[in-house]
């Protein structure tokens, strides 16, 4: 993933927060046999690319299609609440990262999300 990191982006701090207060999709694979997951729980998919884990997330249907997974089985979730239970300092957040347009967020960045968008460290205001 080559996309540029968000803080040498110009208006970084404006793209971050729209970002911030905007919902994402999120892949799921359902996997035949396998343990349901607790209510209300997530299954972050990880992608690694050069010893780099990344969450893919799309900000829309037609991105997460274009990108060949399924709408139907996606999740789609606040940022700012996902931002604000990142699980992992190794994990970084990859937005529409099958789009010319897509970006990389490193965990130090993502962790900053809600503040943007006056939400608590939870992502809920």
């Amino acid at each position: 993933m080559s996309e540029p990191n968000p803080e040498q982006m110009p208006n970084a701090e404006l793209v971050l927060t729209q970002l911030a207060a905007s919902h994402a999709f999120i892949p799921q694979e359902h996997v035949e046999g396998a343990e349901a997951a607790p209510e209300g729980a997530i299954a972050l998919p990880v992608i690694e690319q050069e010893g780099t884990q990344f969450v893919p997330v799309f900000t829309s249907a037609e991105a997460l299609t274009s990108a060949g997974a399924d709408p139907e089985t996606a999740v789609e979730v606040s940022v700012a609440q996902l931002a604000g239970a990142w699980p992992s300092d190794e994990l970084w957040l990859a937005v529409d990262p099958s789009s010319p347009d897509g970006m990389t967020i490193p965990p130090d960045v993502i962790r900053m999300l809600p503040g943007l968008v006056g939400a608590g460290q939870n992502g809920t205001a």
